[in-house]
């Protein structure tokens, strides 16, 4: 299913019907997960709109696969261009835009609502969960993506701080909205978490590696870590 691959006519979307109904099949009791990836086709995101997204309880993305989600849902078209480094803020409200979305799809042919959200970004990590949901530990899967991220790119199972640094200030704010709340970070709680409507959010600083070794695959490692506490 790969971006712009050349398939023959109908091919692709055979196998993303494939897809689809092995997701339908699936119990509600088993929570299934798509992890975005770096899409310009736009008829491929539309096809992962209709055949994937409404049959899976969370979602994962880095920084520009968000953009180009919310951009999709909310215009119909890709955004090209992304920031690097996203404001907190400006990543919080696209995640509100796409949960209010997808937490919305009617439960019926296999079809799910979304519960789960985990933006990882180079500076951060945002996971949002539905209250009274199945995804647990929160915070902990927050600290445990950050973690993840510098061990994977820095290749090695310690933390060395000499060898890291912190891309975020020492607060955001949580909407892009005029008069929004603004968060400090603890040097002793350095996971902020709070609750909004029907969901919780938690946002975990990443300690950036700044000795890189590897970086391939690091968005599925990160995303997995995350997912493995919340199971």
């Amino acid at each position: 299913m790969m971006d712009n691959y050349p398939f023959k006519e109908g091919v692709r979307k055979e196998r993303l019907l494939l897809l689809q109904k092995m997701l339908a099949d699936s119990p509600m009791s088993v929570r299934n997960h798509f992890e975005m990836a770096s899409f310009t086709d736009e008829n491929l995101i539309s096809d992962v709109l209709d055949h994937v997204l409404p049959f899976v309880d969370s979602i994962g993305t880095n920084e520009q696969e968000l953009t180009n989600l919310y951009s999709i849902l909310k215009y119909g078209n890709v955004t090209l261009v992304t920031p690097s480094y996203p404001r907190v803020a400006t990543v919080l409200d696209q995640m509100r835009g796409i949960y209010n979305i997808l937490s919305n799809t009617k439960e019926m042919e296999g079809q799910r609502k979304l519960t789960r959200l985990h933006i990882h970004t180079l500076a951060f990590q945002a996971i949002l969960t539905t209250h009274k949901s199945s995804w647990k530990n929160t915070m902990a899967a927050a600290a445990k993506s950050s973690l993840t991220a510098y061990r994977y790119v820095c290749g090695t199972k310690e933390i060395d701080v000499a060898k890291s640094r912190i891309l975020m200030d020492e607060g955001f704010s949580v909407s892009t909205k005029k008069d929004s709340k603004k968060v400090m970070f603890e040097a002793n709680r350095p996971v902020s978490c709070w609750d909004e409507n029907d969901y919780q959010i938690c946002i975990a600083p990443v300690l950036v590696c700044t000795e890189v070794r590897q970086t391939a695959g690091g968005g599925d490692n990160v995303s997995a870590a995350g997912l493995a506490m919340q199971i």
